[in-house]
């Protein structure tokens, strides 16, 4: 049965993880700042390309790695064989992800950058090592099976990394080939590796709300189908052939029938939890939610030819994207579990924080998709555009500094929920 602690109870070593990985997401939010300030005053001896590499693969790599996997260790906790292992490869990675990210902004892709990126890999490759075997003994079955899946996605994943100095050496840089090679790498980490894990974390959540989702086998794998199939849009960018973009919409319409049917009878029975009442956690998670069905409408609308040209056209389209993969559907989603069960603490500074993250978020999609619409219809650009992106943009990495701010905080109004 679930019971209320005070965080002073609770488990520190993954509370200290996250805390690692917040460091890490506030770096990246201040490099993504800078790209914005940039367009609004000059920045000298700033090259925008090189702190754009920073800021993505720290987001990614450092980031969105490091809380994945804390949160597999915290629900995992009770089973993990090897608990000093993790401790000490999630600290390696952070080290290696700030020397990375001190890499690509000093130099952008040199030896020393990629040689780090292969340090990320073989510390990737050694935790899904451990991770799959501790999986097993997971008593929620459809949690484990995405888990197991999720692994094997980040690992299938890299070999589009691995690809790329076959590519380089043999075809260049602008070579169809490496776009594609990039997109495979990213397509398989954001729609596999980290939605399938944000998908292990609701699970396990809604399991101790009193909530158990099955997933049945045939649907499972034709999500597993739609995975595949949608990687059509980016090698389309690549490959501009027509059956690339109709395996994209087969693969969307698939993703779409197989999520109603998961979440559809859970958006019911969590309406009807009456006795519990709403608090920041659930609404984290509930616009995650609602940014994955976002997603799959907006992968929908790329069906239509016009919509597609768009999509590679108008750089705003597609960087709103990727925020609301990455910002949305699994940031949000993973803060709101980390705030659930204590590894955030509970107090007016987080929830201060989070307030300002979510709200520089929404603010800056909605900024990035109507810029996008006004550049499609050839209506130029919003008033004062940079300055207002800017803006909302600084809400970001505030936000995760109030966050950072409450592990310190002295406040005690502070609780956690226990997995037992």
């Amino acid at each position: 049965m679930n019971s209320v602690k005070t965080s002073a109870q609770f488990p520190t070593p993954e509370k200290s993880y996250v805390r690692w990985g917040l460091w890490l997401f506030l770096i990246s939010a201040l490099l993504g700042a800078s790209m914005r300030l940039f367009w609004v005053v000059e920045l000298p001896f700033y090259e925008y390309t090189h702190v754009l590499h920073a800021h993505s693969h720290l987001a990614m790599l450092g980031w969105g790695f490091t809380v994945i996997c804390t949160l597999f260790i915290f629900f995992l906790s009770p089973h993990l064989r090897h608990p000093k292992a993790y401790r000490r490869l999630l600290l390696t990675n952070v080290l290696v992800s700030l020397l990375m990210t001190a890499a690509f902004v000093v130099n952008g892709y040199t030896i020393l950058s990629i040689s780090l990126l292969t340090a990320h890999l073989l510390i990737a490759y050694r935790i899904a090592y451990l991770l799959f075997y501790d999986l097993n003994k997971l008593p929620n079955k459809t949690a484990y099976v995405f888990g197991k899946w999720a692994i094997f996605w980040m690992i299938i994943s890299t070999i589009g990394v691995w690809f790329l100095p076959v590519v380089i050496v043999n075809f260049g840089k602008l070579d169809p080939l490496y776009f594609a090679s990039i997109e495979f790498f990213l397509h398989l980490q954001f729609n596999g590796w980290f939605v399938y894990s944000v998908l292990v974390f609701l699970f396990l959540t809604l399991e101790r709300k009193g909530i158990l989702l099955i997933v049945r086998n045939a649907e499972f794998w034709l999500l597993q189908l739609s995975l595949v199939l949608t990687y059509g849009l980016p090698a389309y960018w690549s490959y501009p052939i027509p059956i690339l973009n109709y395996l994209n919409g087969i693969g969307v319409v698939i993703q779409l029938l197989v999520f109603g049917k998961i979440f559809l009878p859970v958006v019911k029975k969590w309406m009807n939890l009456k006795h519990e009442k709403a608090d920041l956690s659930d609404v984290l998670i509930n616009v995650g939610l609602l940014s994955l069905l976002i997603k799959t409408g907006i992968q929908f609308t790329l069906i239509l030819p016009s919509f597609l040209a768009a999509s590679a056209e108008i750089r705003q389209f597609f960087i709103g994207f990727i925020h609301l993969i990455m910002l949305g559907v699994f940031t949000l989603t993973c803060l709101g579990v980390c705030l659930r069960f204590g590894l955030i603490p509970a107090n007016k500074v987080s929830k201060a924080g989070l307030w300002m993250l979510m709200f520089g978020f929404v603010s800056t999609e909605l900024v990035l998709f109507l810029q996008g619409i006004l550049l499609w219809n050839s209506l130029g650009l919003l008033p004062f555009y940079p300055l207002v992106i800017l803006g909302f943009t600084i809400f970001l990495p505030v936000g995760l500094a109030f966050v950072i701010a409450s592990y310190y905080s002295n406040s005690k109004n502070t609780t956690a929920i226990s997995l037992h």
